[in-house]
């Protein structure tokens, strides 16, 4: 199925930033775009016929005779849209391509052939998996914490008073340590104050 590059239709399908094939019902590819041309290194766009099995996983049969589920072939027996996530291996390079399957119909409503759209999805999978793995690691405290207002002491569901550090520790995967800040070092031990700013001092001053 040659293109036409006059064609505003076919420029739109030759451009196309993911890979699109047209099908047909012995699972031949009629056309492919440029996208697909160049992961797939076919250079006469599928005019031999090859089978998209042949392309995108170097078979010679059909996915699902290897237990993988085939958007093609869903799609032509229940002429219906289809969509899967396939792992395939462009010049050793693993990639993880949604595939959907979407069928032509004429105008008796014959099934004509079926246009296949393969998109890269392998950094949305690396990226779910960071954050899933965030989100098993991470406790969140959401509310209104009831707070003492001398104490600090905050109340827990259950009405019992605890230090902050207890609450958020039993809650989260949080770990405290102590220190003091300088207010209250200057309150509590007025002379370490002293020397730490005097020393600060002196340090500022050289540099």
């Amino acid at each position: 199925m040659p293109c036409d590059r006059n064609n505003i239709g076919c420029n739109v399908f030759e451009n196309l930033s993911f890979s699109v094939m047209v099908i047909d019902n012995d699972f031949n590819v009629l056309s492919m775009n440029n996208k697909a041309r160049s992961l797939l290194k076919d250079s006469d766009s599928g005019s031999d016929f090859v089978k998209c099995y042949a392309l995108t996983h170097k078979r010679d049969k059909q996915c699902s005779e290897f237990g993988d589920m085939c958007p093609v072939r869903e799609c032509l027996e229940t002429k219906e849209f289809s969509r899967v996530v396939h792992r395939h291996v462009y010049e050793g390079r693993e990639v993880f391509e949604e595939i959907t399957a979407t069928p032509i119909f004429d105008e008796n409503g014959s099934l004509l052939y079926v246009i296949e759209e393969l998109r890269d999805i392998s950094k949305l999978l690396k990226l779910e998996t960071v954050i899933n793995s965030l989100r098993s690691e991470i406790k969140t405290l959401q509310g209104i914490l009831p707070i003492c207002a001398s104490c600090k002491k905050v109340r827990d569901d259950e009405g019992y008073w605890s230090e902050v550090e207890h609450y958020i520790s039993s809650r989260s995967d949080a770990v405290f340590s102590h220190s003091l800040c300088p207010s209250c070092l200057k309150d509590l031990y007025p002379e370490v104050a002293k020397r730490m700013d005097d020393k600060n001092n002196s340090k500022g001053s050289a540099d």
